[in-house]
């Protein structure tokens, strides 16, 4: 018998937001900053395009999709998922699948604070810069 192994890529991705319609939704609603909304719970699909390690306990990703963006905040703490694949295997390009909670960071951003993240489809091709588009 052959042991079950974890697929790299999940067949199906359950999301209950589109990107820009997260942000329709939950900006009048999320006011105060540095606060989340413990009981919304959201999942959202989208394409990396920033990761800025804060430190070695917090990470800020930027998720596009839909012609929006939203910004994920990461903090080992509250994160469930292995937190070491936050730093070696995430790049900017792969498309992710976020469960998490809605909320604002401390300057005031529209953000969402992950429980889990998986990964659905690698970047295997570097996406162009800003300055290059």
């Amino acid at each position: 018998m052959r042991a079950e192994s974890k697929n790299p890529y999940p067949h199906k991705f359950e999301r209950s937001h589109r990107v820009d319609e997260f942000v329709k939704e939950f900006n009048p609603i999320c006011v105060t900053n540095g606060v989340f909304l413990e009981e919304q719970k959201v999942a959202l699909t989208g394409r990396v395009m920033s990761i800025r390690a804060q430190s070695a306990k917090l990470v800020f990703i930027d998720l596009v999709g839909d012609d929006a963006k939203v910004q994920l905040i990461a903090s080992q703490s509250q994160y469930q998922g292995e937190w070491d694949l936050l730093h070696t295997a995430l790049r900017r390009g792969d498309i992710i699948g976020v469960h998490g909670v809605a909320g604002r960071s401390n300057t005031g951003e529209l953000s969402v604070r992950p429980v889990k993240i998986e990964f659905l489809s690698y970047c295997l091709h570097m996406l162009p810069t800003q300055h290059e588009v």
